[in-house]
C-alpha cells in the first residue's frame, strides 16, 4: 500500500499523540503541520521532525505535500476547517465529536461526499483490541442478552488547566469532551438507537460540570452514562448480559477485559500499539488506499447519530451554544 502523506491542523495537546503514533504506522507519514501561529507551527515542526510548517490551514490545504490531514482545533471550528481541507480534495480525520451539533455534521458529510474524498470521527476507542473483542463477545452469546451497561468518563480539571473547557462560546463542558466516548461505547454495546434518553446535569457558566444519562432501548436495556470535567470518578465500563457480564477499566483506552460468564471468570489482555491512535489512523490509509470514503468501522452516519443523541440530551439540560442558534 502507498504511504499517505498527512498534516496536522491544529499543533495543541492531543496533536501530540497523534504526531507521537504515526511514526508507528508503516503506511503514513507526517509531512506538515498547520496553525494560524508560524512560530507555533515551526515548534511543532521542529519537535516532531516534521519537513513543513504552514501558518494557516488554506495554505496547507492547497498545498500538494500532504494527502490526509488530521484535524485538532477546539470544538467549533471542526466544520469551518475539515471544509478547507475537503473543498481541497485532502481527506480528513477529524477530532471528537465530528462537529458541535448534527446540523453541521450533516453539512460536513455532504462536503466530503462532494468532493469524492475520506472523512471520518477520531474516536480512536472503537478501534481497540479490546473494545472489537468485547464486541465479538457480546455478538458470541457467551453473556447471554446483554440488558445493562454503565460508562463513565469523569475527571476533576481547573480552569486555568484547559480554560476552553469552561467556555460556552467554545462548546465547552464534559458532555463534547468526554461524554460522547460514553456514548460511543453503548452504541457498539447494542448496535441500535435508543427510544428514549433522559439526562440531567450541573451546569455553570454556561458549560456542563457532569451530565448524567439514562439510554433505554426497544429490548428493555438500560445504559447509566455520566461524564464529569469537576468529579473524580473511575472511568470504567461494565456491560451486563442475561448469562455473564464484561468489566472494561478505563474503557476509553481499555486494553484489558474481565469477563465473567458460567461461573467462570477469565482476564483477557488486549494490549494496542503505542499510545492507541495507530488504530485510527491505520483505519483511515487502508480506506484510502483502498478507495473508501468512509470507515466501515466508524461511517459517518454512526457519528451523526451520536451527535443527535448529543443535541438531545443538550435540549434536556438545557445547554445552548452559539453555533446551534
Amino acid at each position: 500500500m502507498s504511504k499517505i502523506r498527512w498534516g496536522i491542523a491544529g499543533p495543541g495537546v492531543i496533536a501530540h499523540k497523534f504526531a507521537e503514533a504515526i511514526g508507528n504506522v508503516d503506511t503514513a507519514e507526517l509531512a506538515a503541520v498547520a496553525s494560524r501561529s508560524q512560530e507555533r507551527a515551526e515548534e511543532f515542526a521542529s519537535e516532531f521532525n516534521i519537513p513543513n510548517a504552514f501558518s494557516s490551514y488554506e495554505e496547507m490545504a492547497a498545498s500538494p505535500l500532504i494527502d490526509a490531514v488530521y484535524i485538532s482545533t477546539a470544538h467549533p471550528f471542526h466544520k469551518s476547517c475539515a471544509e478547507i481541507f475537503l473543498n481541497t480534495k485532502k481527506h480528513v480525520l477529524c477530532e471528537k465529536p465530528l462537529c458541535v451539533n448534527a446540523k453541521q455534521a450533516k453539512e460536513l458529510k455532504l462536503c466530503a461526499e462532494k468532493n469524492g474524498v475520506f472523512l471520518m470521527e477520531a474516536m480512536w476507542t472503537r478501534f481497540l483490541p479490546a473494545i472489537k473483542e468485547a464486541k465479538a463477545i457480546i455478538d458470541s452469546g457467551e453473556i447471554g442478552e446483554v440488558m445493562g451497561m454503565n460508562a463513565d468518563f469523569c475527571y476533576s480539571i481547573e480552569c486555568d488547566e484547559d480554560p476552553k473547557l469552561f467556555k460556552n462560546e467554545l462548546a465547552g463542558g464534559s458532555l463534547l469532551d468526554v461524554g460522547v466516548y460514553a456514548l460511543h461505547l453503548a452504541s457498539v454495546v447494542f448496535d441500535d438507537n435508543p427510544q428514549s434518553i433522559s439526562a440531567f446535569a450541573n451546569i455553570d457558566n454556561g458549560v456542563d460540570l457532569h451530565t448524567q444519562m439514562l439510554l433505554k432501548y426497544k429490548s428493555g436495556a438500560i445504559a447509566a452514562l455520566s461524564s464529569a470535567t469537576k468529579l473524580e470518578k473511575p472511568a470504567d465500563a461494565y456491560i451486563y448480559g442475561t448469562k455473564g457480564s464484561i468489566y472494561i477499566p478505563e474503557f476509553y483506552q481499555a486494553d484489558k477485559l474481565v469477563v465473567r460468564s458460567g461461573g467462570n471468570e477469565k482476564t483477557l489482555s488486549l494490549a494496542y500499539d503505542g499510545n492507541g491512535f495507530e488504530g485510527e489512523i491505520r483505519e483511515v490509509c487502508t480506506c484510502i488506499n483502498n478507495g473508501k470514503n468512509q470507515s466501515e468501522i466508524l461511517p459517518l452516519d454512526e457519528s451523526i447519530k451520536i451527535i443527535e443523541q448529543m443535541d438531545f440530551i443538550r435540549k434536556q439540560i438545557g445547554l445552548v451554544y452559539p453555533m446551534d442558534k
